[in-house]
């Protein structure tokens, strides 16, 4: 019984060393992946020359080997550049239309006046500069009198208005007609100011019409 035992071991160890062996030779004799073999060669690339390419190549350096060798080109030397001229446009005036202003009449003082729609006594006096006691005197009139349209007046030669400010509205002044004016009454809502210098300022013709809400300038 002994016996069998020890030959079943030994029997045992012998097929061990079987198998190790037989994997250590497979081990070695295995190709891992992108190992080169030691018998596996490189190949080379074998360059071709063109025979006709050569030939023209070799033709070519001939002939550029005889040829001369090329002349600088002369450079002409340029004279100075002329001057180019400078116009100056400059502008020409434009000639402003002018404007021509009417000629005022002037106030002299008369011999007589007629009295005309929208005027009194007293515009009279500040108009022509006179002496209102003198004027009053020589026409019998007072401060209360209201001559009537068409009355003829007279004028005192001598005097100026001592009455206060002849003048009672600034002008020149553009003025906007209403209802019932005249260049007589509007000269005397004024004080100083000649009736016949609001007609030749307006370019207005006999009989100086005016018109509501018209705007006439005062001189």
């Amino acid at each position: 019984m002994k016996m069998k035992k020890n030959l079943f071991v030994v029997a045992l160890i012998s097929i061990l060393v079987v198998v190790s062996m037989a994997a250590c030779t497979r081990s070695a004799t295995t190709k891992q992946p992108g190992e080169a073999t030691a018998t596996s060669e490189i190949p080379f690339p074998i360059a071709t020359v063109d025979p006709n390419q050569r030939l023209t190549e070799i033709v070519q350096q001939t002939q550029a080997a005889q040829e001369p060798p090329s002349q600088p080109q002369e450079v002409t030397p340029e004279g100075p550049a002329e001057a180019t001229p400078i116009i100056v446009v400059t502008d020409t005036p434009v000639p402003q239309p002018t404007t021509t202003l009417p000629v005022l009449p002037t106030l002299s003082r008369p011999e007589t006046y007629t009295l005309q729609k929208g005027e009194w006594p007293i515009c009279i006096a500040r108009r022509y500069n006179l002496d209102l006691n003198a004027f009053f005197s020589a026409n019998n009139l007072n401060m209360n009198s209201r001559p009537a349209e068409g009355t003829v007046l007279k004028i005192p030669a001598t005097g100026t208005w001592t009455s206060g400010p002849r003048s009672l509205k600034a002008h020149p002044a553009d003025y906007t007609v209403k209802a019932g004016d005249t260049i007589y009454s509007i000269a005397c809502d004024f004080g100083d100011v000649d009736p016949m210098a609001i007609a030749v300022a307006n370019n207005l013709q006999a009989p100086y019409t005016l018109k509501p809400g018209d705007v006439i300038r005062i001189p």
